[in-house]
């Protein structure tokens, strides 16, 4: 009887185990990703997400969200706008009117709505990856503009990275004084150093990423032109703001469109030293390579300051070469390029490699910040030999 006593124990305890493991394996896990955030907007409607993330780094600094997490809405990472972009270094200005936000970060301005995906950038509208919200965190009773960062940041010309399931965002942490024109950008440099360069002697410079907004230009191997032309074009940014002796207007410094007549004339209308104009090239899956146009029957027309066209292109075509590694195609004359036709002053315009080319493309999208720099310093060498830098 005690040996059957003790088998029936045995059982017993043998179902209680199952049971034990199969409400572990249906029960979700409580882990910071997997949890609810509950969020009531300002007409009452209580939603959850998921997502949540209770800290992010801005300017390598660890930003703690206990309070006010990050979640997941429409596939898209949403942060409050104080803790991640006002309060932080990277000091966003942000006003709110009724259901209206806006957003200034130097020469960017960004107005979004709640429960609304529109975004106006600089006076062009564009969709966001999800609306904004703004309401009340239930769990604490904080309300807060809750808003895509993605979105919201690459707009505001500020860095966004999601890498091993932590959230990164960067930026200066200066402004400086700007003017725009249309959808174009104005951006003067800044040095953290006093500087006796005077604004009549710096160097004068309009830097424009092809493409953006609505038009994406070259697609290829699930990449979009607009989106490496920006990455250079904010990598090179963050050199020049460091150096007093350039004075830099960017065409665009968000995913916006500016057309190829504002693009011309802000150069025009600056009366820039140089025009730069950063594109990737597209062809078969063969196609390869890295070239620069520019327009040989305007060198002349074109010359500023002992600098030319072709001397401008042939500088930018060795550097860009050297920094992507790819097949030397040289210089091509491009006469009919509206911005190389319209433009005033020694311009060139940059096609780093080709998208349709699965290898070139994967190479440019890890190697964009490699390229600006690149770019920078190119300008620096050819301001050295013309004895203006």
């Amino acid at each position: 009887m005690r040996k059957e006593s003790l088998m029936k124990a045995k059982r017993v305890v043998g179902v209680l185990a199952a049971l034990l493991l199969c409400i572990c394996m249906i029960m979700p896990v409580n882990t910071d990703a997997a949890a609810q955030v509950r969020v009531r907007t300002v007409k009452g409607v209580t939603s959850s997400y998921t997502g949540r993330k209770s800290y992010c780094y801005v300017n390598g600094q660890k930003r703690k969200l206990t309070k006010y997490p990050i979640f997941k809405k429409s596939g898209a990472y949403m942060g409050p706008v104080g803790a991640i972009l006002k309060n932080s270094k990277l000091k966003v200005k942000a006003t709110a009117k009724g259901d209206k936000l806006t957003l200034t970060y130097g020469p960017n301005t960004v107005i979004v709505r709640a429960d609304s995906r529109t975004a106006v950038t600089n006076g062009q509208k564009s969709t966001m990856g999800a609306p904004v919200v703004h309401g009340t965190y239930t769990a604490t009773g904080k309300r807060r503009w809750i808003v895509p960062l993605n979105s919201v940041c690459t707009r505001l010309g500020i860095n966004y990275k999601l890498s091993k399931g932590k959230i990164y965002i960067s930026g200066t942490t200066q402004s400086s004084s700007n003017n725009t024109t249309g959808s174009t950008t104005t951006t003067t440099t800044t040095t953290t150093k006093p500087s006796t360069t005077s604004s009549k002697d710096k160097i004068k410079i309009v830097i424009d990423a092809g493409h953006g907004g609505s038009d994406s230009g070259a697609t290829g191997n699930g990449m979009a032109e607009k989106n490496l032309t920006l990455a250079i074009v904010l990598a090179a940014k963050r050199s020049f703001d460091k150096d007093s002796r350039f004075q830099v207007s960017y065409t665009r410094t968000s995913d916006t469109y500016p057309s190829l007549s504002q693009r011309a004339k802000l150069a025009n209308n600056k009366n820039a030293d140089m025009f730069l104009c950063v594109h990737i090239n597209s062809a078969s899956a063969s196609a390869h390579g890295t070239e620069t146009l520019w327009s040989k029957s305007r060198n002349s027309a074109t010359q500023k300051k002992g600098l030319t066209s072709k001397t401008l292109a042939t500088a930018m075509q060795s550097a860009a070469v050297a920094a992507t590694g790819f097949t030397n195609r040289g210089l091509v004359d491009r006469p009919n390029l509206y911005v190389l036709k319209h433009t005033n002053m020694p311009a060139c315009l940059i096609e780093y490699g080709f998208i349709s080319n699965k290898t070139e493309s994967a190479r440019m999208k890890a190697n964009t910040s490699a390229y600006g720099n690149a770019l920078y310093k190119a300008v620096v060498n050819l301001m050295k030999k013309q004895g203006k830098y």
